[in-house]
């Protein structure tokens, strides 16, 4: 699932790249790249399924991927929607930020962070601070 971070950052640092050349070649990269990004999520999704019985995935795969599809869904609906040259920079501005959040959730979940986020490992760290009595060191039940 790595290559969901890779793709939505690779897309949106694409997108900021042509967004900062002369001209709207906004519509036609987005166009390009939604295509590209929901080829490879739908690949992504097929190898996903067939592994289903094999290992163990998470509950919520499907609808990140879900999620993934619609987003790269809009990307290419954009791509023909931009009525004006000065609409196409701002949806595309919107989607590089969807996108570097997908990047950066997914980034940070596959770096170890699995339960639910840095929320999740402050919640976490707070618990134990607090069953050791605030001074940092493990609790005795934790030691063993």
């Amino acid at each position: 699932m790595t290559a969901t971070a890779f793709a939505a950052l690779l897309d949106a640092l694409w997108i900021s790249l042509v967004g900062l050349r002369p001209g709207n070649g906004l519509p036609k990269a987005s166009l390009v790249l939604g295509l590209l990004g929901t080829a490879s999520t739908v690949a992504l999704i097929v190898r996903l399924y067939q592994a289903r019985s094999r290992e163990r995935l998470s509950r919520r795969w499907p609808f990140l991927m879900g999620f993934i599809v619609a987003m790269y869904g809009a990307q290419v609906v954009t791509a023909f929607t931009a009525s004006s040259p000065a609409q196409a920079p701002s949806a595309a501005a919107t989607l590089v930020m969807v996108l570097f959040g997908v990047g950066i959730a997914r980034s940070w979940e596959l770096l170890g962070l699995r339960s639910g986020g840095l929320g999740s490992q402050l919640a976490a760290h707070a618990r134990q601070v607090v069953r050791s009595g605030g001074d940092g060191r493990p609790a005795p039940d934790d030691a063993g």
